[in-house]
């Protein structure tokens, strides 16, 4: 598994040192080419975006009658519980996280200056875990399994199957023990495999970006595994008392999806819009050393494996979870504000990867604003302990904007976010991951579709989240104390009108990578560095050969092709 291609006295010479390139099904099954699995990563990434934007819409279509299960009741009244959490499994796992790794594991040797990625094999082996794993936990949830149901009832009296929910919890192990196989290979690859000259401070934003959040994903999925782990052997047991009771299994996982740790699924937002700016500005970063910091301190801020609601009630109220809340804006704040002034100091040219970068950017930041005023109630019941007749009112009506559908608005854009930048460094990259340029107006029309989806959907969870609407819209008793069912109603149609454009959103892209590569109607004239870019990978050729790199590259600063004398 951790092998990688060594040179014998049978193979020294150039032609026979190559090697072997086996095309078919044979080579994708049996690659170990970073570059084809990183290929394979971002193919299936956007299918399953796709797939999770409809179970999106789905439930925005239950949504505008509430109260009432319609749509999602298919003989079992369990099926609105199991379509909420699949399509945030999904759009989690099966989209955000796989177009991440793509991304990484096809572009970090190459920005790196390195042959190949860190434990090839493993990496493949990664991959295929992940694919298998994820496609096992659609089937199974579809089948009545699924991490749980939403409320006590008698036993598997709501349709579920106790084996198919047995094996949904396995395969999703089975996933999460992939991604945190394949984050390996991406640190060992950045930490080992540099370039002389390249320290970890001259590392391009992207590289960069990855290493703070697949360390935090390290350091996090574990103690989400463990959680997952317990429910399931609990499950198994005879006499399971809690935590495998499967009206408690969402409650125990649901924080991975909650502030702040779905902050750590958003940190390469910041690395793909570094990358892409100063290009397209044809200016250098502005204080890089500034924006590095910045990663690392979304990357610390999103650190949320405390944060489990389900053994810690009071959690949501504690000063660190409140002040994580309030600060994550900063970071991304500041981190805009560099990429704006080096936007300004520059001589910008328009193009679809700039505008996605931007727009995902500004999500990001709207994403963090939300956070901090989800946090804003307990945050000034400080001053309410001091005097508390000054802004009582005002307090307790942010404190009750806790447990609202305002905690999946910031989990909407995030992770929106991270799909639009993903898409962005689709864009940007095509050249060097397909040898070809994807289509330019296509791209702004997906970008500009997404951002109004977002806009809608995350904004309608917004408003809702005033009007009292639970997060836990599958339970009945989710609309208890609403301040006005016809308005919270009306706004999920707005909401559902986002979800159609988020859809046309991803749609617009398979079909412009459909067209532009695999039916080859992209331009392929100027592909090798057709934006001027400033780091490494745009030094080979696109796409890149076996090996990469004809001899190892040696730098002198974060932006190697930018300035004079950067490499040699």
């Amino acid at each position: 598994m951790t092998e990688n291609q060594t040179e014998t006295e049978s193979n020294t010479d150039e032609s026979a040192s190559r090697p072997l390139e086996i095309g078919g099904l044979a080579g994708a099954f049996g690659t170990t080419d970073h570059k084809k699995i990183g290929r394979l990563y971002i193919f299936f990434g956007l299918t399953g975006g796709l797939l999770s934007l409809i179970l999106h819409f789905l439930l925005r279509l239950e949504r505008i009658s509430i109260g009432d299960t319609t749509v999602l009741d298919f003989g079992s009244s369990n099926q609105y519980f199991q379509t909420w959490s699949l399509s945030r499994t999904s759009l989690l796992f099966f989209c955000v996280v796989p177009l991440i790794l793509g991304l990484a594991t096809y572009l970090i040797p190459l920005q790196i200056g390195a042959p190949s990625i860190a434990f090839p094999r493993a990496s493949a082996a990664a991959f295929w875990a992940w694919l298998i794993g994820i496609s096992i936990h659609v089937v199974t949830v579809f089948a009545d399994g699924g991490l749980g149901i939403p409320e006590p009832v008698t036993q598997f009296a709501q349709g579920m199957d106790p084996e198919a929910t047995e094996l949904s919890i396995l395969s999703i192990a089975m996933v999460v023990i992939a991604i945190l196989l394949a984050s390996i290979t991406l640190i060992a690859t950045i930490i080992t495999q540099r370039p002389q000259g390249m320290t970890l401070f001259e590392l391009p934003l992207f590289s960069w970006s990855t290493l703070v959040a697949t360390g935090i994903w390290i350091l996090t999925l574990p103690v989400w595994l463990g959680n997952l782990m317990i429910a399931w052997v609990d499950f198994k047991g005879d006499d399971s008392l809690r935590y495998g009771n499967v009206e408690n299994m969402w409650d125990q996982l649901s924080w991975l999806w909650s502030q702040p740790m779905i902050f750590a699924f958003a940190i390469p937002v910041l690395g793909i819009a570094g990358e892409i700016i100063p290009v397209s500005a044809n200016q250098s970063q502005r204080q890089y050393t500034l924006q590095q910091v910045g990663i690392g301190a979304l990357g610390a801020l999103s650190f949320g494996a405390f944060a489990q609601p389900f053994f810690n009630a009071e959690v949501g109220n504690q000063a660190v979870y409140v002040v994580m809340g309030l600060v994550v804006v900063l970071p991304v704040l500041a981190f805009l504000g560099g990429l704006v002034d080096t936007l300004v100091k520059g001589t910008p040219k328009v193009s679809a990867h700039l505008i996605l970068a931007l727009i995902s950017m500004l999500c990001l930041l709207v994403a963090a604003a939300i956070s901090a005023l989800s946090v804003s109630g307990p945050a000034l019941g400080v001053i309410q302990e001091i005097d508390s007749d000054w802004l009582g009112g005002i307090i307790n009506w942010l404190k009750d904007l806790q447990g609202t559908v305002i905690a999946t608005s910031v989990m909407e854009h995030a992770l929106i976010a991270s799909i639009i930048a993903s898409v962005a460094g689709l864009y940007y990259w095509s050249p060097k991951i397909f040898g070809n340029k994807l289509n330019n107006n296509v791209g702004v029309l997906s970008g500009l579709a997404m951002f109004g989806g977002l806009l809608l959907s995350g904004g309608s969870n917004l408003i809702n989240g005033f009007l009292d609407e639970s997060e836990s819209v599958y339970m009945a008793n989710a609309y208890d104390g609403i301040w006005n069912q016809n308005a919270v109603e009306f706004v999920n149609i707005i909401g559902l009108i986002g979800s159609i454009l988020l859809i046309g959103g991803i749609s617009l892209v398979i079909f412009d990578l459909i067209t532009s590569v695999i039916l080859g109607k992209g331009d392929v004239d100027s592909a090798e560095n057709p934006w001027n870019g400033h780091t490494l990978e745009w030094a080979t050729q696109s796409p890149p050969p076996s090996g990469n790199f004809e001899e190892p590259p040696i730098v002198h600063s974060e932006r190697p092709l930018l300035l004079s004398g950067g490499t040699e």
